[in-house]
C-alpha cells in the first residue's frame, strides 16, 4: 500500500464501516467480537473510534507503537510467543507503526491460531507501508485487509447498500442460509465473492422468490 494518511484523512467512518461489514460476514454477531488498535498513527486511532458505539464485546485502544505496548507489559523481546500471548484473546486486530517495519508474520498468526483453537481473526494493517506481512492472508481462517482494501470495500458495497438492504431479507431463510455457507465453504470463497454471489442471489428471489428458493436448496444440496 502506497499512500499517505492524507488520501484517508476524511475516510476514517467508511473504512471503520466496511470494517464492520467484514466483522459481520465473518463472526455473525458483533456482540462477540474484542477489538484491540495498537498504534502509534493518528489515523488509525480516528478510525478506531468509530468502533465505540457499534455493540463490540471488548474495545482497547493503545495509542502507541508495538514495541512500547509489549514493553509496558513486561514483554523485553519482540518476539511470536510475546505477541500471540498478549494478542490470542482478540478477534479484531489493528496495527499501525510508524516503524514502517514488518511487525505481524505468519508464523505469529499461526501461533495466535493455535492458542485460538483456530476461531477465526481478522487484520487491519494501518501501516504506510503495511506492517503486517501479506502471507498471512493465505492462511485458513485468517483475514487481512489494509486502508486501500477497505476504502474499496466501502465503495464498492456501500454505493449500493440500498439496493443491498432491499433484498438481502429474502436471505433470511435458515436452510438456505445454512446450505450457502456449506457451499462457500467448500469453494473457499472469500468475502467479496460471497457478497457478490448473494446479491445475485437476492436479486433473482425478488423475481420469483418461492420457485427459486426451492432451486437454489436442490442445487446447493447436491455440494
Amino acid at each position: 500500500m502506497s499512500v499517505t494518511d492524507n488520501n484517508f484523512s476524511s475516510k476514517p467512518k467508511q473504512i471503520a464501516q466496511a470494517s464492520i461489514q467484514v466483522l459481520t460476514k465473518v463472526f455473525g454477531s458483533l456482540n462477540e467480537v474484542s477489538l484491540i488498535v495498537i498504534s502509534d498513527i493518528k489515523l488509525a486511532i480516528n478510525i478506531a473510534e468509530n468502533f465505540k458505539t457499534c455493540g463490540l464485546k471488548n474495545y482497547n485502544i493503545f495509542d502507541e507503537s508495538l514495541e512500547r505496548f509489549l514493553t509496558k507489559r513486561g514483554n523485553s523481546s519482540f518476539s511470536s510467543d510475546n505477541l500471540a500471548n498478549l494478542l490470542k484473546d482478540y478477534d479484531m486486530i489493528m496495527i499501525g507503526d510508524n516503524s514502517q517495519s514488518k511487525l505481524i508474520e505468519s508464523h505469529t498468526v499461526k501461533k495466535i491460531l493455535k492458542k485460538r483453537k483456530h476461531k477465526p481473526i481478522f487484520f487491519v494493517d494501518c501501516g504506510i507501508p503495511g506492517n503486517i506481512s501479506m502471507n498471512i492472508g493465505k492462511i485458513n481462517n485468517c483475514f487481512l485487509f489494509d486502508l486501500n482494501d477497505l476504502e474499496q470495500l466501502y465503495s464498492s458495497w456501500f454505493q449500493n447498500i440500498r439496493t443491498y438492504e432491499d433484498t438481502s431479507k429474502s436471505l433470511y431463510d435458515f436452510e438456505l442460509k445454512s446450505l450457502m455457507d456449506s457451499f462457500f465453504k467448500k469453494l473457499d470463497l472469500n468475502l467479496e465473492q460471497k457478497m457478490v454471489f448473494e446479491k445475485r442471489v437476492n436479486i433473482l428471489l425478488k423475481s420469483n422468490e418461492k420457485e427459486i428458493k426451492v432451486i437454489l436448496k436442490n442445487f446447493l444440496k447436491t455440494f
